[in-house]
């Protein structure tokens, strides 16, 4: 019937409602869900790569002060402060939707569905790439890549060479283009900052794309932002033109965009994607999980009352046992 691939995203009743009717597809703040742990899956061993490698092949780095091998300790000190600092406090996030392969999987059910009793909702793989590909360099649509520990650890090594690429020349990079800051070492040292956290948030914002491979199963495919999201009111909500040097084009995607789930003991913030960016009927398919009740009647009644296209209505074929 349907000539794309589809997706699906698992949710409750409620949340499916929210979704329908509101017309929105919500992208929801990482730090508070069970895959926050995935962000940490590069820390700290990004940073003790960085180190690593640097020893097997050091070249000229200057900061703080220092020189070569303990300027660069300077520098990974400093990170890992930062960044244990902002983990704690949730400060390092990112706005993400999940969605599996396929639509009717007993551990999708317990786990992202209310026990079997909500649903899923299939997507199109092409629109969503679509709608992606209007973000390009903001958004990510990425299948999720499972790989063993070893290889994991592989893919940390590869990112540390980058990394340290970018870190090479960045100094003299600062100078050549920051005239002003020429003799300046003090403001030097913060530019120097300033890039190598942008660097290390790229490698973990990269990170979503993977998982361990004990989680294979699920067939996930993740929508995620390509930069970590800072939660600066005065970045998202103020009215005054905020200057950055690497985060302009991602701000103006969020800028007064997030919005809030309020639950009974959080608020939950998330990006609204309004169905009409992604296409005039992005639901293609429904499959009610084995312990909810929806019947097909009653659900094409709805459809009918939030004035959305016909959705492809099925029941799960799994005979479920709590």
């Amino acid at each position: 019937m349907f000539m794309d691939k589809l997706v699906y995203h698992y949710c409750d009743n409620y949340k499916m409602a929210n979704i329908l009717s509101g017309k929105t597809l919500r992208m929801s703040d990482i730090t508070k869900s069970n895959d926050y742990e995935e962000v940490k899956m590069f820390f700290p061993g990004i940073l003790d790569a960085i180190e690593d490698e640097y020893r097997k092949d050091e070249f000229p780095l200057q900061y703080m002060g220092s020189t070569n091998h303990d300027a660069l300790g300077k520098l990974l000190d400093w990170e890992y402060d930062i960044l244990r600092y902002e983990f704690d406090r949730g400060g390092i996030t990112n706005f993400v939707v999940c969605f599996c392969e396929d639509g009717d999987v007993l551990s999708q059910w317990r786990g992202y569905a209310d026990n079997g009793k909500g649903c899923s909702l299939g997507f199109s793989v092409k629109e969503l790439e679509d709608y992606c590909n209007t973000y390009k360099g903001i958004l990510r649509f990425e299948q999720v890549d499972y790989k063993t520990v070893k290889e994991i650890n592989e893919v940390i090594v590869e990112e540390a060479l980058k990394v340290l690429n970018e870190l090479k020349g960045l100094r003299n990079w600062i100078v050549q283009n920051i005239p002003s800051l020429k003799f300046d070492e003090e403001k030097i040292d913060k530019m120097c900052q300033y890039f190598f956290q942008q660097m290390i948030s790229g490698v973990l914002m990269r990170s979503l794309k993977y998982k361990n491979e004990s989680f294979k199963e699920e067939r996930e495919w993740r929508l995620f932002f390509s930069q970590q999201i800072y939660k600066f009111a005065k970045w998202i909500y103020s009215d005054e033109e905020i200057e950055t040097v690497v985060y302009d084009d991602m701000l103006k995607v969020i800028k007064n965009r997030i919005e809030f789930n309020v639950t009974s003991d959080d608020l939950i913030p998330f990006y609204p994607i309004n169905f009409t960016e992604i296409s005039p009927n992005p639901v293609k398919q429904i499959i009610v999980g084995p312990q909810n009740k929806i019947m097909e009647k009653d659900f094409s009644l709805y459809v009918a009352s939030n004035k959305l296209s016909d959705i492809d209505f099925r029941y799960s074929r799994i005979s479920y046992r709590g």
